[in-house]
């Protein structure tokens, strides 16, 4: 079909096939490579990254557009030269060869923590995968105790001080290594917050709040969020850098972080527990709930709502479908709905009935 060689495409593309379908006993991610292998490779990856205060993920995102048109002009000639079956055999063994690297080097870098033991099943200590339930009485548990939480730690209106993401990641750096270690987890490196250029159009769009790059290991940050949200985003995002990939774990981490830190970083983790509550609970639950909030939590709910108006729904539910069969093929069986276990991890680790 074609005489132009495309070397080791297929050996490749095997070789990823075998790694990402292959059954990772769980205990033996969590034992080798989240706690021994994984925090030496985010450590100095993730400590190179910062070292540059720009979003290494923009160059990357431009370089795979090159890349991409590349591939298509050679496509055409080949096109052109040899036939339609040889352009496409050839554009078809690149991308193959390509993509398989990538998905070598995310499992390698970040994407196996997937496949760990759940921190829920650590938490609780259970010998079963069988996950356990929450009751209403949890539920209402966590959040009348965000209410009362957020009452004496909400900041002042005038501001209370530099909330910045840089301030709010040199505050937040010791808390989230307390965490860890609360979780028997090794320390790792903070990522210093960074905004993507190309990324933060769609971010606000589509109602994404940050991300972890999976392949240099840098927190991304929506520069635009308000004050009282970038603590638990950016801790969210570093608990993913510590090896939480699932984001339920991902979410928990962040919030026992912020509730160890001053009263501006537990604040932003009672008001996400009352949001995460509020959609879980009945209407009639949620307006007891709702009559416990301070007025000046209720004026940032407010002000969160203003925000999330700038959202394109078209974008938002496309987005949401693509993250959700991301998650599914990295066997996140729940898929973009794993967001809403945070209260069964957070029930565990505040000893709730479950």
């Amino acid at each position: 079909m074609s005489r132009v060689r495309v070397r080791g495409w297929w050996l490749v593309s095997l070789l990823a096939l075998a790694v990402m379908a292959m059954p990772w006993p769980a205990w033996l991610v969590e034992v080798v490579y989240s706690r021994r292998i994984y925090p030496l490779v985010q450590r100095a990856m993730t400590g190179a990254s910062n070292t540059v205060g720009w979003a290494i993920i923009d160059v990357l995102l431009v370089a795979a557009a090159l890349y991409v048109v590349w591939l298509l002009v050679r496509a055409f000639t080949r096109v052109r030269e040899r036939g339609i079956l040889s352009g496409v055999w050839e554009l078809t063994r690149r991308l193959l060869r390509t993509s398989a690297l990538l998905g070598l080097v995310f499992l390698a870098v970040w994407g196996l923590n997937y496949r760990r033991v759940p921190l829920e099943t650590t938490l609780r200590g259970a010998t079963s995968a069988t996950p356990a339930t929450i009751s209403a009485a949890d539920i209402r548990a966590l959040a009348a105790a965000a209410a009362a939480g957020s009452r004496v730690t909400r900041p002042a209106d005038d501001g209370g001080g530099d909330r910045s993401y840089l301030s709010v990641a040199a505050r937040l750096a010791g808390p989230f290594q307390q965490a860890l270690q609360r979780l028997g987890m090794p320390a790792v490196a903070p990522g210093r917050p960074k905004s993507s250029v190309v990324l933060t159009p769609f971010f606000t769009a589509a109602g994404v709040t940050g991300m972890v790059n999976p392949l240099v290991l840098e927190s991304i940050v929506h520069p635009e969020l308000l004050p009282f949200e970038r603590p638990m985003v950016l801790a969210h995002e570093w608990a993913h850098l510590a090896g939480f990939a699932d984001e339920a774990d991902a979410s928990a981490v962040g919030w026992l972080a912020c509730t160890l830190g001053d009263p501006d970083l537990a604040y932003s983790a009672h008001v996400f527990v009352v949001l995460e509550t509020a959609g879980a609970m009945p209407r009639s639950a949620w307006r007891d709930v709702r009559a416990l909030l301070d007025p000046g939590v209720m004026r940032d709910l407010d002000a969160l709502t203003a925000r999330l108006t700038k959202q394109q729904p078209v974008v938002r539910e496309t987005a949401f479908k693509v993250y959700d069969g991301y998650l599914r093929s990295n066997r996140v069986a729940d898929g973009v709905q794993s967001y809403s276990r945070v209260l069964r991890v957070l029930t565990a680790l505040t000893g709730g009935t479950g």
